[in-house]
């Protein structure tokens, strides 16, 4: 993707906000991980402004943020930084780019694949869709998990919501659309 293409990143609410970015460098300041970002909040901000959307595509800075909302509560524009992320890593599994290198992607990709099913989060559901990816995670967390089981803090059958398709209708109306090739 050059970056005269379309913004994959359009469909995005309060992706406007980002015009509103002053560059001053508070939530880089602020982020706890910015340190392992190839790219702080303001400079993927000024990266999107710029257009070069490949760029932010492939960025590993979503998947560092850790919803602290040190940004959002420091930013003098009151800019919705963490709200953003959130979205970014949306866009990004959607378009298939996520860093290979990390393992952030597929949990993220276990976890929102467990609410959609269900409606809500059951542990030994994620781990078992992330441990298809990442096996010896897994295997390294079976301590743990029977732990957790033994003082009835596991659930291993999912329980789904009274209402199932409730959720659905809830993702496919905030739905980021896929990008078509």
């Amino acid at each position: 993707m050059s970056q005269n293409d379309t913004n994959p990143f359009s469909a995005i609410a309060h992706l406007e906000s980002i015009k509103q970015c002053i560059q001053c460098g508070t939530c880089s300041g602020s982020c706890p991980l910015a340190d392992l970002m190839d790219h702080a909040p303001r400079e993927l901000f000024a990266l999107l402004r710029e257009g070069a959307f490949d760029e932010v595509l492939h960025s590993n800075t979503p998947w560092f943020c850790v919803s602290c909302y040190a940004c959002m509560v420091r930013c003098p524009r009151e800019i919705p930084v963490t709200d953003l992320m959130y979205a970014f890593k949306e866009v990004i599994t959607k378009q298939g780019t996520a860093p290979k290198n990390l393992k952030m992607p597929d949990m993220y990709q276990a976890f929102s694949h467990n609410i959609k099913e269900t409606g809500k989060v059951t542990e030994s559901q994620v781990m078992a869709r992330y441990g298809m990816k990442h096996p010896l995670d897994a295997l390294k967390n079976i301590p743990l998990a029977i732990k957790m089981q033994m003082r009835g803090r596991l659930e291993l059958k999912a329980q789904k919501v009274a209402d199932p398709k409730s959720i659905t209708r809830l993702f496919e109306l905030t739905e980021i659309p896929k990008d078509k090739p």
